[in-house]
């Protein structure tokens, strides 16, 4: 038994020479650039390479996902993966609120030379992790299949989601503490998180095949590979905090709620949060009028354009998150300029990504459908698929765009304005656009909705960058 715990301890906790040894280095990794000094490229590539990395890894191993599902359990099972979407989109808000919020601050703060705050921002947003954990968990083991009737589930799809979804539930305790990728990020070690989704996508894709394929577990196999690939993550960033391998220290007696410091963290995660929670109460909504459209076959060909626009969404938020430690700093350090500069170069980025996703899905979207399904038996929800991708690929630009300006206020801690802007395209717009398109056009109403809504939410946060810029002369952005 002591050989044992010996053992576990090497693997998650240094001795006090290993600590001394990896804090040295940690230094030395801290000098290799220089947030303040540094040419914006420069940081953008140490920063967006390797966040854009892991967020298109983990989109491949939910692409992945999606095709064993659709070639081993079918198309029923492909709209039971998307009937659960907006239940992982709302867990995965908190992970934005709790992660997002507290990676800003602690880029905030080592701009400010304040490292002893930064240390209470991450006790603070570890506690509050704990809790909202409990919460969720108990919750969703007690009234999901309650929550799939209410989304609109019901027969042979409410037993496939509800089934998908329990074990993925199983696997919150874990996949809750993703939000230290954004903690790692912040305080300069980009390459960790995007070393560990590389990691954990390999598990999922090969995971996916042994449960699917060999042991047969249907969607149930899908979801027990997704709550394992994601515990190995987890396990190994909270490993590299208890080693005291981290820039910011883990301090256990700082694990605890504080009001004052807890507060800010939420605040300022809240646009994210709430950008999420509102990209799935749309989910939810564009459920339903696809059931009543089109049936499940409508459902299946949204959870295949879920699966090819996760690419072109992570690329979006994956810049959004990475750029934010660069702008954070600079605007603790009042160097405004480099903010304003990062947000520029950003857009640029996605912009980049963006047409080529368009151009990919306009010229290709039946071989890209074909992957999923097989065509000679579900000729209908090709068909759809083709028209919606073929629509759908328009709005990639825009809603991209609106991600990157969102995410920019949210780095200057501008949070009505953020808020604002998380609400804009789901919540105001596509709601009510949707549902007259929908009754004028039909089935094709819901895809035109989508471009419609992130067209003008594009164009409205242009705006909003234009006429609130920080400088010198004027403390920055007037609106809070």
């Amino acid at each position: 038994m002591n050989y044992l715990t010996s053992k576990l301890r090497k693997l998650f906790v240094f001795s006090d020479k290993e600590r001394e040894v990896t804090n040295a280095q940690n230094v030395k990794k801290t000098q290799k650039y220089s947030l303040k000094e540094d040419r914006i490229l420069r940081l953008l590539f140490i920063f967006v390479g390797p966040a854009v990395l892991g967020m298109l890894i983990n989109a491949l191993y939910n692409f992945v996902d999606r095709i064993f599902v659709g070639h081993f359990v079918g198309v029923d099972g492909l709209s039971a993966v998307t009937m659960v979407f907006p239940v992982t989109l709302f867990q995965f808000g908190f992970v934005l609120l709790f992660g997002s919020g507290s990676g800003i601050l602690i880029a905030k703060y080592l701009g400010e030379s304040k490292p002893e705050k930064a240390e209470n921002v991450l006790g603070n947003a570890i506690a509050g992790l704990c809790i909202i954990m409990i919460i969720f968990t108990s919750a969703g083991l007690l009234f999901h299949k309650q929550l799939l009737q209410l989304f609109g589930a019901n027969g042979e799809l409410l037993n496939l989601s509800s089934a998908y979804l329990f074990v993925l539930i199983l696997g919150f305790p874990l996949s809750f503490f993703r939000a230290l990728e954004f903690t790692c990020r912040a305080e300069g070690n980009p390459k960790l998180p995007a070393k560990l989704v590389v990691l954990s996508c390999i598990i999922n894709v090969c995971l996916d095949y042994v449960f699917m394929k060999i042991f047969n577990l249907g969607i149930r196999g899908a979801a027990l590979a997704t709550i394992i690939a994601q515990a190995t993550n987890v396990l190994f960033l909270m490993r590299y905090y208890v080693s005291g391998k981290s820039l910011v220290k883990l301090v256990w007696n700082k694990i605890k709620i504080n009001k004052k410091i807890l507060l800010p963290i939420v605040l300022v995660g809240l646009a994210p949060f709430l950008m999420d929670l509102a990209i799935s109460f749309q989910n939810v909504f564009a459920n339903h009028l696809l059931l009543q459209s089109g049936g499940t076959d409508g459902v299946a060909a949204m959870g295949i354009i879920y699966g090819i626009n996760i690419f072109f969404m992570m690329i979006a938020l994956g810049t959004g998150d990475a750029m934010q430690p660069i702008i954070s700093f600079n605007y603790g350090a009042k160097l405004f300029s480099r903010s304003q500069k990062t947000l520029v170069l950003a857009l640029k980025i996605v912009g980049v990504a963006a047409i080529v996703g368009v151009v990919v899905l306009e010229l290709f979207p039946e071989q890209i459908t074909n992957i999923f399904i097989d065509g000679n038996d579900n000729g209908n929800v090709i068909n759809t698929t083709i028209t919606a991708l073929q629509i759908f690929a328009i709005s990639i630009p825009f809603y991209s765009v609106q991600i990157i300006v969102t995410r920019y206020f949210q780095a200057l801690e501008k949070n009505k304005l953020a808020t604002f802007l998380a609400l804009l395209r789901p919540i105001f717009l596509f709601i009510p656009i949707v549902y007259v398109l929908n009754s004028w056009y039909g089935l094709t109403g819901i895809w035109i909705a989508f471009v419609v809504s992130d067209t003008l939410s594009a164009i409205i946060s242009v705006l909003l960058v234009k006429k609130y810029v920080p400088n010198k002369k004027k403390t920055p952005i007037s609106m809070s």
